[in-house]
């Protein structure tokens, strides 16, 4: 199989993600001809958004003009896609999901295909935020031979950086991506809900408050590394401070408390390791927030 710029792609899956990487290769020069999706309509929008792309009704007519195929569905709607496709030793597969091995590709695989997967590590809200977002995000590879060097040049061509992954490391790859990404997204809004309930600051405008913290708490920890990068009372050693905190959380909700201590239990070995504060300091401070997590069980 030969890949290289002028190859035919095909998406398979027209939501955020698989628009945003349609663009982003098509901008870089790929040749992106055909798209489908559960909705005809989000193909077509794929499709009026890259010059001589085509959408299509059918999704196997879609994936019978490429070379090489990119399936973006919702993860549980891989597999069933590939069965529904007649695959050729010509081909190659890839989809994009953080989370499943290569083993739903597998069909195309005993066809003759080529296959692997191709995980963009970011977020996908809206197309043009996530095309001005995805230069140096991280994509995670799976493939072999001729197929893995191309996606790997493909991810250098959209400004990504590529890693190298076992379908063994999906899950907790996957499971660290959206530690990051959506529950990270979680915390944020809880923090907002309260300061709508205890502050009397409307939730959204609260974001608006709380969202330059957090760009500064990535562009800190971008420039300093870990652990000169963490910053806060664990840092310190200030256990008044961590005491006053575990209350307040507390009297705001049991989850609350919970979200709070054990989420900071998780990183005070990294806070302990500025050397700033003493070592029973924090040894004090890792018993108090057991106390409060065991002691006060969701």
């Amino acid at each position: 199989m030969d890949l290289n710029k002028s190859t035919k792609i095909a998406f398979i899956g027209c939501g955020a993600v698989g628009k945003t990487l349609a663009v982003a290769l098509s901008r870089s020069g790929y040749s992106v001809i055909a798209a489908s999706s559960r909705t005809y309509k989000s193909a077509e929008d794929l499709s009026g958004r890259i010059k001589n792309c085509i959408s299509y009704e059918s999704i196997p007519d879609a994936a019978r003009q490429a070379d090489l195929i990119f399936i973006t569905t919702f993860d549980n709607a891989i597999e069933p896609v590939v069965n529904s496709i007649e695959w050729s030793t010509g081909q190659a597969v890839v989809h994009c999901s953080g989370a499943s091995s290569l083993d739903v590709l597998k069909a195309a695989e005993i066809q003759g295909a080529a296959i692997g997967s191709f995980h963009p590590l970011q977020a996908f809200a809206g197309v043009e935020d996530a095309l001005a977002a995805l230069p140096g995000s991280t994509f995670g590879i799976e493939g072999e031979g001729k197929l893995k060097d191309y996606l790997t040049q493909l991810a250098l061509d959209v400004g990504g950086k590529p890693i190298f992954l076992k379908s063994s490391d999906k899950p907790l790859y996957h499971a660290s991506a959206v530690s990051l990404g959506g529950v990270l997204m979680g915390q944020i809004a809880v923090i907002a809900q309260i300061w709508e309930d205890r502050l009397g600051v409307e939730k959204n405008e609260a974001l608006k408050t709380l969202i330059p913290m957090v760009r500064g708490v990535a562009d800190a920890l971008d420039a300093n590394g870990i652990p000169e990068g963490i910053a806060g009372p664990y840092v310190r050693g200030d256990i008044d401070t961590v005491q006053k905190h575990l209350d307040a959380m507390k009297s705001v909700g049991i989850k609350e408390m919970q979200m709070y201590a054990t989420t900071a239990l998780a990183g005070i070995k990294f806070a302990a390791e500025r050397g700033v504060c003493k070592d029973e300091d924090v040894k004090v401070m890792k018993k108090l927030l057991n106390t409060y997590i065991s002691e006060n069980p969701i």
